[in-house]
């Protein structure tokens, strides 16, 4: 882990795209690796299509339990599962922070569209406060497994690249987590994603 004792991630997504089992995924793995863990979810999951935001903690063992909240400028990594959600969560961020991001393009609601416009260049937006940005395709690498909804945990994979916390605690937390008929899909997602960072961090949480 690096010099914070605590590693806060943020994950922002919509309804349907798999927010929800990545964070659970996300937690599990902390958990396994021998964490104290605290999630919370910022914004309603709202029905499908509406924004999903939560926040994993993960840091300690043992100690204090873990305020479940943080403010701006707090987040060391954003997870983005899709362009527009990640412009409107980089605030979260700390100057140097993470963003990885689902290099796709979602056709938002009008009241997402309400608080931010859709992104065309993210790096203007990271650039000045030095947050390092990855576009993940992790839409791609899920279709090319042939399980389109499976970005997410694509997505997750190469997050397991820049976070301090054992493959093996990962897989874990994918096999308890997803459900049953669709563990081994997910795990390949997994994979996928984990295999296509391989090599390319420059932090480390």
């Amino acid at each position: 882990m690096s010099d914070h004792a605590i590693v806060n991630v943020v994950l922002a997504g919509v309804g349907g795209q798999g927010s929800v089992l990545a964070t659970r995924i996300l937690a599990g793995a902390a958990r396994r690796a021998g964490f104290d863990v605290v999630t919370s979810e910022v914004h309603g999951m709202a029905q499908r299509g509406g924004t999903v935001t939560t926040i994993v903690r993960f840091g300690g063992s043992g100690g204090p339990g873990l305020a479940p909240a943080i403010g701006s400028g707090e987040a060391d990594v954003l997870v983005a599962f899709e362009r527009l959600e990640a412009a409107r969560h980089l605030p979260l961020l700390h100057s140097e922070g993470l963003a990885l991001v689902n290099d796709q393009r979602i056709t938002p609601n009008i009241e997402s569209l309400k608080l931010a416009d859709y992104p065309d260049d993210l790096e203007t937006l990271t650039r000045p406060r030095h947050i390092s940005l990855h576009l993940v395709p992790a839409f791609r690498l899920a279709t090319e497994l042939g399980e389109p909804r499976l970005a997410s945990t694509a997505l997750l994979g190469a997050l397991a690249n820049y976070l301090q916390l054992p493959v093996e605690a990962w897989r874990g937390a994918v096999v308890e987590a997803a459900p049953a008929k669709f563990v081994e899909a997910n795990l390949a997602a997994f994979e996928a994603g984990r295999e296509w960072g391989v090599g390319s961090p420059e932090l480390s949480f």
